[in-house]
């Protein structure tokens, strides 16, 4: 399922957790504020340090100039992301594929509770905030803290499992279809929408910044792309073993 990590003639690909990947320009200036790594222990005091908020600005100039890694946590079937890439579809699309293909899973009172509950929870605000979009994060954080439990555990993604996540005999379904994978995927970091000015800078700066301090919370963000990520952009499949 892995595919190599490839590099395109005009723009490297820049794995926001590998900040000694960087060019030497910036490796020099990171090497320079090692001491004040060791002296602080929280990443977001210390993006925002004097001495440290220029080469985040800096950094995330670079990144913006090239692309960079998204990581996309789902439960789904390899084939069709290998084949199809990550699409954009609205949740009453993705439902009603769901439904089609593994309908026959669920007995007719579960069918009926399931299109009762979504139809009232996925209502004009729900859908606002979920529809027509990819979301990602940047780092592999959320497998250490459980942050993607739910993503890797039941499929579908929110726009299935959302309502379900404590409704036996649904969830336990739900757990069986497709497969665990983090999806790391080239992504134009302009056509991201992110929660943090500068949030490649610093989430890169905070890579570096726990790698030197072990005592340090690695910064993370949430973000998403109204445009597919078409299959030669994914970068590597990684199905887990849960």
């Amino acid at each position: 399922m892995n595919r190599k990590i490839k590099q395109e003639e005009s723009k490297m690909i820049i794995d926001l957790c590998k900040p000694f990947e960087l060019p030497l320009q910036y490796m020099d200036r990171l090497n320079g504020i090692n001491k004040l790594c060791m002296s602080i222990d929280f990443s977001e005091e210390f993006v925002e340090h004097k001495n440290v908020v220029g080469l985040v600005k800096d950094i995330n100039e670079y990144c913006m100039k090239n692309k960079i890694v998204g990581i996309h946590y789902t439960r789904a079937e390899p084939e069709s992301i290998i084949n199809k890439g990550l699409m954009i579809r609205n949740g009453q699309e993705i439902r009603e594929k769901f439904l089609n293909e593994y309908g026959f899973l669920f007995s007719g009172a579960e069918l009926m509770h399931m299109n009762n509950v979504w139809g009232k929870y996925y209502n004009n605000q729900q859908s606002s905030v979920r529809d027509g979009r990819v979301f990602f994060n940047f780092t592999e954080k959320a497998l250490g803290n459980r942050g993607a439990e739910s993503l890797l555990g039941m499929y579908g993604g929110e726009q299935v499992y959302m309502c379900f996540a404590h409704d036996e005999p649904i969830r336990s379904k739900l757990n069986l279809i497709g497969k665990a994978m983090v999806v790391r995927c080239s992504l134009e970091p302009h056509r991201i929408k992110s929660f943090i000015e500068h949030p490649w800078g610093k989430i890169l700066m905070s890579s570096y910044h726990s790698l030197l301090n072990n005592n340090v919370y690695q910064i993370d963000q949430d973000g998403y792309q109204f445009i597919p990520v078409k299959p030669e952009d994914i970068l590597e499949i990684k199905v887990l073993n849960q």
